[in-house]
């Protein structure tokens, strides 16, 4: 690419962020400045790219400073339950490729984070600690690394790729290996950089034709077409377009593999019921022109749009697309019928089309845990506990306030396996809690959640791990400095010290009783026990371990609880 492109890249991004950006650091005497300013922009813009966001928000993620150690940007957005941590740079030549020594930082500083040693970044960071903390605490948050430089070379040198690569094996190393990765990584180069600013200024059209069974016709207020579309025009539009797609708004759009392998295991296992199991496809365009194909029977009808933008069924679009380019014998897809709305933007107003996006995709997902509120335990629980006055919401819900005398599914979830004396269940508690709602027929769901389960002893469980967890954040409180690896044992190893502590307490029965009282010196005195022998264990067998992704390793912590739960006995 040219020196024209780096330089509309440079203009694009500094008319974005400039002005929000905090340059107090950047002298207005430094020779560097520009460079620095611009290094900082692409920073917020890898931001902005990557997640739903404001600009503002985009600006405030950058770190970029003295001693940020190797991360420029890092955001966390708890709605997607997704951090992302970038490094910059900025080539006004647009030559060679990213350093390795700053990558290699990159990655020592993301390796520090994941450690909480805080104490190794500087002031820009710790006004977002807290926030940074509670991404970090959550059990299913999600970890992009993303590198956006201005070079021009398409793959990083052999020493910085092996650093990255070296890096992402060590993160997602929980021994599981049908989990999902903790950690995954992007970059953004020149080319993509561009690419992606000319499709948000509406360059390079997607014009496509596609042919409808059982469509029907919207025209008031505006017009609109729907109908089922073959699963193979689909895969066609993913082959030819890609995420492209979906770049008509500058902002990628990010998968969540839950649901991307539902979409899989129906094209697989029932492709004729799709259209029943999948919410279809929302897609606006410019124009919609019919073709004379079909005549006037709405039973096929072939249509033509321009300037097409796919603004709701992302995971379904490029699901089926993925799945096609793996299997390009199957003949699945021609059983295949997908729901899809087409949505006509002329004559609309101004703003008609930004709106149908929004609304598109904050509609309530409904999650496994929705139907738990079905199960005739569930009920029965609740029904005990209602009795006495004591709240069991086993439904989402925002009028929901947790108080002594009330709890909710998941603190019950997590308290149940923390109180089973299985290192498997607490190990899944911290690494996905959804896990538990995937089947509430069988597996760990019933483990937890079964008939011999009284309302007083999930009750009691979690009265228990609540008081537990209030002596973590005492200790937390009473740490001279929020960083290191005793920090992070008291973050990421939560869990296990819950499990260990009622294991050690040896309470089972008299958690099922009417009148169990949790015995504070006594649990308070465990804990504390229980927290010095985690870290013994871990400095002696794992000392270089992550421990981010140790508490998450059931093998690890079926070891570490083997050695803990026999000491001092």
């Amino acid at each position: 690419m040219s020196v024209v492109h780096i330089n509309q890249i440079k203009q694009k991004v500094v008319d974005l962020f400039q002005d929000k950006l905090d340059l107090k650091d950047v002298p207005v005497h430094d020779k560097d400045r520009e460079d620095k300013i611009i290094t900082r922009c692409l920073a917020a813009y890898a931001i902005y790219n990557n997640i739903e966001c404001t600009v503002d928000e985009a600006a405030q993620s950058v770190i970029d400073a003295g001693d940020d150690h190797g991360i420029d940007a890092i955001y966390y957005s708890p709605i997607n339950k997704l951090m992302l941590i970038v490094q910059s740079k900025f080539r006004k030549d647009g030559t060679g490729e990213p350093d390795s020594a700053a990558v290699g930082k990159f990655c020592d500083g993301i390796k520090d984070l994941f450690e909480m040693n805080f104490d190794r970044f500087n002031d820009k960071f710790y006004k977002k600690q807290n926030i940074i903390e509670g991404g970090l605490r959550e059990y299913d948050t999600k970890y992009l690394m993303i590198l956006i430089d201005t070079c021009s070379a398409k793959e990083l040198a052999k020493h910085a790729s092996t650093r990255i690569n070296d890096l992402l094996d060590e993160l997602n190393n929980t021994g599981d290996e049908s989990s999902d990765p903790i950690i995954s990584y992007i970059r953004m180069n020149q080319s993509k950089i561009y690419d992606t600013l000319a499709l948000s200024a509406g360059n390079n059209p997607i014009n496509i034709e596609l042919g409808l069974t059982q469509w029907g016709s919207i025209v008031e207020p505006y017009k609109a077409i729907y109908g089922a579309v073959s699963g193979q025009e689909v895969a066609g539009w993913w082959n030819n377009y890609n995420n492209r797609l979906f770049e008509k708004n500058i902002r990628q759009v990010l998968g969540m593999t839950d649901v991307n392998e539902e979409i899989e295991k129906t094209l697989k296992e029932n492709p004729t019921l799709f259209w029943y199991f999948n919410n279809g496809i929302t897609i606006i365009c410019d124009k919609i022109d019919k073709n004379a194909v079909g005549g006037g029977s709405r039973d096929l009808g072939a249509f033509k749009l321009t300037n097409i933008a796919i603004v709701n069924g992302a995971q379904t679009v490029s699901t089926i697309g993925k799945y096609a380019q793996r299997n390009p014998t199957a003949n699945n897809l021609e059983n295949v019928k997908v729901n899809i709305r087409l949505i006509q933007l002329s004559d609309t107003f101004t703003s008609f089309g930004k709106d149908v996006t929004k609304s598109n995709n904050r509609q309530n997902r409904i999650e496994n845990r929705d139907f738990v509120s079905q199960d005739q335990e569930q009920q029965r629980i609740k029904a005990e506990l209602s009795i006495d006055r004591i709240e069991y919401n086993i439904m989402r819900s925002e009028n929901y306030v947790q108080n002594d005398n009330s709890f909710e599914l998941t603190e019950a979830t997590v308290a149940l396996a923390c109180a089973s004396g299985k290192t498997s269940l607490a190990v899944q508690a911290k690494s996905g809690i959804g896990k538990f709602y995937e089947d509430l027929d069988r597996g760990i769901y019933k483990e937890i959640f079964n008939a011999s389960v009284s309302g007083y002893y999930v009750y009691n469980c979690v009265k228990t791990i609540r008081f537990i967890e209030n002596v973590l954040k005492r200790e937390i409180a009473a740490l001279l400095k929020r960083s290191g690896r005793k920090y992070g044992i008291l973050i990421h190893g939560n869990r296990m010290i819950e499990l260990l502590t009622i294991k050690k307490l040896n309470i089972k029965k008299d958690l099922d009783t009417i009148d169990y009282i949790v015995d504070g010196d006594n649990v308070t005195a465990k804990v504390m026990e229980v927290i010095d022998d985690i870290h013994e264990f871990i400095e002696t067998s794992y000392p270089e371990s992550f421990l981010a992704t140790l508490f998450k390793n059931t093998t690890k912590c079926t070891e570490l609880f083997n050695s803990v739960n026999t000491s001092r006995t």
